[in-house]
């Protein structure tokens, strides 16, 4: 991941982040905590939910 893609992904909520380039997202996801992907699956899911 180029430091600008995740410089931008950093930069953005938790709410923005269902609406991402999932590959970018995935990628992000991969150097972080598992807390971190269960809260981007819960707002993912929660998304869905909506629509």
């Amino acid at each position: 991941m180029s430091k600008e893609d995740y410089t931008f992904i950093r930069s953005k909520t938790l709410a923005d982040l269902p609406h991402l380039p999932a590959h970018l997202v995935i990628e992000w996801l991969q150097g972080q905590h598992q807390c971190i992907g269960e809260a981007v699956a819960k707002a993912c899911y929660q998304q869905l939910a909506r629509q």
